[in-house]
């Protein structure tokens, strides 16, 4: 490991943190948490902006999907781009442009310019859990890489613990639109913390990395590949149950269950628990089992829970308190899977590490965004469709690990 981290070792000669300090990981989950506190701070102010601009609820749900939409498009720049000039200056960069637009946000006039500035704002957002992801790849591999993201992931959930209740005070004092306010005072926090203690960690600048010839090959590189492509589609699959979950929750507990926001903003933190729980007892059981095995239990589980919630619901024996352990087994199995697939998807990517995060990313975000959208534009708010949507995404993702080349042999020569 000692070729991968001697930039980063020298960075932190000069103040910034060694990659070996506690502090270290804790400050990639700060900068992985931006797109989850971006996205769940405003899920509680879904309906009051409907209300605001006397739009149908499902418009306003757009202010979820678009973000992601935006993040998805913004990953095929900021990868490629750090991998060329080094991750500091595109991070940096992408943490001012994201404060900006937040401070735009705050100022919308109208649903449309809001829908158009939070597709802005995703794009720029992407800077900070892409170059998290690219950071992690450059100084780990294997199994030690998925204990790091698996920790990193461990404190980035925490955001939701905190986001929705957090977003109906700050309505509660200021309307909505503090929330975008206090987005931009956490986008200025974050970027000063990464300007003072992140060191860069890209072992070797490579000129042609931006060239649409090279970013090409990434996209051939990783799909090309039988066991990137395999557990891509299975972080694809696993990022559709979040997104699903993430743009239904609040039709399914506000208006379909009729909880006001501040239970709903408690009612998310508690879905949330199982993702933090998710993620640690990942970070455990990668080091006894396989990867491949780790992931295709959790996918097993995921598709039993929300398959038995369905079904609950369909006899008229859902409520609101019997949902929240359906809906956090399904994120538990979802934050045990993004791990564990893009460790597995990235590892024989050493060398574009930062180009296959962001391939992985736009993957892994576009098409989970198109079938979030898709479902709010059918007004699925019943909690037996919302199940039954994570059921078929972890019953895709459990079939896309019998791929070829998804289990067993070996990892096929790096990239």
């Amino acid at each position: 490991m000692s070729s991968r981290t001697s930039s980063a070792r020298a960075g932190a000669a000069h103040g910034r943190l060694s990659p070996e300090s506690p502090l270290f990981v804790v400050l990639l989950a700060g900068l992985m948490s931006i797109s989850a506190m971006t996205t769940d701070i405003n899920l509680p102010a879904v309906p009051a902006i409907a209300a605001d601009f006397g739009a149908p609820v499902d418009s306003a749900q757009l202010t979820v999907t678009l973000f992601f939409v935006g993040f998805g498009a913004g990953q095929l720049v900021v990868g490629p781009l750090s991998d060329r000039t080094g991750r500091r200056p595109v991070l940096l960069g992408g943490l001012a442009l994201f404060t900006a637009t937040s401070l735009l946000c705050a100022l919308a006039p109208s649903l449309e310019a809001l829908l158009a500035l939070r597709t802005l704002q995703g794009a720029f957002a992407a800077a900070a859990p892409v170059l998290g992801r690219a950071v992690v790849r450059d100084l780990f591999a294997g199994a030690r890489m998925a204990r790091v993201m698996s920790f990193a992931m461990a404190i980035f959930v925490s955001a939701p613990l905190v986001a929705p209740s957090l977003g109906a005070a700050l309505m509660e004092l200021g309307g909505w639109r503090s929330i975008f306010l206090f987005l931009a005072l956490y986008g200025t926090l974050t970027a000063l913390a990464a300007q003072r203690w992140l060191p860069e960690t890209l072992p070797c600048p490579d000129p042609d990395a931006f060239s649409p010839r090279r970013i090409l090959g990434a996209f051939a590189a990783v799909f090309g590949h039988p066991r990137s492509r395999a557990w891509g589609l299975v972080a694809v699959c696993a990022f559709t149950v979040l997104l699903v979950y993430l743009t239904s929750s609040p039709v399914v507990f506000m208006l379909h269950f009729g909880l006001p926001p501040a239970a709903y903003g408690l009612t998310f933190a508690a879905v949330a628990t199982f993702s933090i729980a998710g993620n640690l007892a990942n970070a455990r059981l990668v080091r006894s089992f396989p990867l491949e095995h780790v992931a295709r239990a959790a996918l097993l589980v995921g598709l039993l829970a929300t398959s038995a919630g369905a079904l609950l619901d369909l006899a008229g024996l859902l409520g609101p308190w019997s949902a929240i352990p359906l809906f956090g087994v399904a994120l538990f199995c979802f934050s045990v899977l993004m791990s564990d697939a893009l460790a597995l998807a990235m590892q024989p990517h050493a060398r574009i590490a930062g180009a296959a995060s962001s391939v992985l990313g736009v993957a892994h975000t576009m098409v989970p965004a198109a079938a979030a959208s898709a479902l709010a534009a059918a007004g699925a708010g019943a909690p037996w469709t919302v199940l039954g949507a994570l059921a078929l995404a972890f019953a895709a993702g459990l079939a896309a690990t019998f791929l070829p080349g998804a289990v067993g042999g070996r990892a096929g020569a790096p990239s």
